[in-house]
């Protein structure tokens, strides 16, 4: 495993190349240092369900993760010849532009960074995979490198959570979108917590400086998801099976039919979960598929730091979040916490369990 964290010389673009020769397709984070443990848990399921027939060539873009917490993660991959993870520092290539975060602790400039993809990946690119941080995989993600992108510049899954507020006179998203974005076919506003992106199509259409211009011109209601929208509109958007991208559902009761259908599906045979907004499992007791969270953050090198964080309240995130005031206002007691631990106790019976029946 190499890092590669290069700023390039002065005017040279920063760029990274395949690493397995002949490889054409990437998967793509977007991760900033604090972020490193939560990642882990990400990244451990994809390499837990990854083909041995398929290489994964895992690139995470950032602008502060430190060589300590690169070699972490690194060495999750070791011992596995299909598996590379590697880094590139790509501060340079966005401090010049003034993005909008709305002030939310759970969002940063760093999400923006998808937006550099097509640039940075060396041409011998042609197809990447981009994932959030805070996923867990339940199937091989490979399987979306596989998706046909003739003619399109992406692929995701319909946002069903906005597309229920869209739907509900109460919010305000169906004003935006239809007097703000002009979206021809709302229905098809996809989410950006994973695509697959047509690298050649996206290069020839678009460099990173006119979607990052176009980014930092509006104080964007979904930030880049939005822009990303916008340019996909009329069509340019292949969607998906909701299945990969599966989060907590909002007024399901609201969407269209087939809509509706199509979220229950994804409910019942989730590809990829998505822990967004304030659903995170690691500050959240009530985060739903809170237990698949921990049985797998048990298997990374960052389970004690992740249990260490919710014991001191160290993520800015908790200053808003309900499950403080609940612990403060005595709701919350010794027995919820022990939820946080009862995954890693589960994880060591079976781990001893296994040992003994390879004696």
């Amino acid at each position: 495993m190499k890092t590669e964290n290069a700023y390039g010389a002065e005017n040279s673009p920063i760029s990274i190349r395949p690493a397995f020769a002949g490889c054409t397709d990437a998967i793509v984070f977007c991760a900033n240092d604090y972020y490193c443990p939560y990642l882990s848990v990400m990244l451990y399921s994809v390499i837990e369900q990854a083909s041995p027939s398929r290489k994964y060539d895992i690139i995470v873009l950032h602008r502060d993760i430190t060589p300590e917490n690169q070699r972490i993660l690194q060495e999750m991959g070791e011992g596995k010849d299909n598996i590379a993870i590697r880094f590139l520092n790509v501060s340079s290539l966005i401090s010049a532009y003034s993005l909008y975060t709305g002030g939310k602790t759970e969002f940063t400039i760093d999400a923006y960074l998808r937006l550099l993809i097509p640039d940075v990946l060396d041409s011998a690119y042609h197809k990447a995979l981009y994932l959030d941080s805070d996923m867990l995989a339940l199937a091989d993600v490979g399987e979306l490198l596989d998706t046909d992108l003739d003619g399109y510049l992406l692929a995701s899954s319909r946002d069903m959570t906005g597309l229920s507020c869209y739907y509900d006179p109460r919010n305000e998203r169906k004003r935006y979108r239809d007097s703000v974005l002009h979206l021809s076919q709302p229905n098809d506003y996809f989410i950006d917590g994973m695509l697959v992106l047509n690298l050649d199509v996206f290069r020839k259409a678009y460099t990173s400086d006119e979607l990052l211009r176009l980014a930092a011109s509006k104080e964007w209601l979904q930030h880049d998801q939005d822009v990303l929208n916008l340019i996909c509109d009329g069509g340019k958007a292949k969607i998906l099976h909701a299945s990969w991208d599966v989060m907590k559902p909002y007024r399901p009761d609201l969407l269209p039919e087939p809509y509706r259908v199509e979220l229950e599906e994804s409910l019942k045979d989730p590809k990829i979960i998505h822990f967004g907004g304030n659903e995170k499992p690691w500050r959240n007791l009530d985060s739903p598929w809170m237990d698949l969270f921990w049985d797998t953050a048990a298997k990374t090198p960052y389970y004690k730091e992740i249990i260490y964080r919710n014991l001191q309240h160290d993520d800015p995130d908790y200053k808003n979040c309900e499950m403080i005031t609940r612990i403060n206002n005595g709701e919350i007691r010794l027995r919820h916490m022990v939820k946080f631990n009862a995954a890693w106790v589960r994880f060591k019976v079976k781990s001893k369990l296994q040992a003994r029946s390879n004696l």
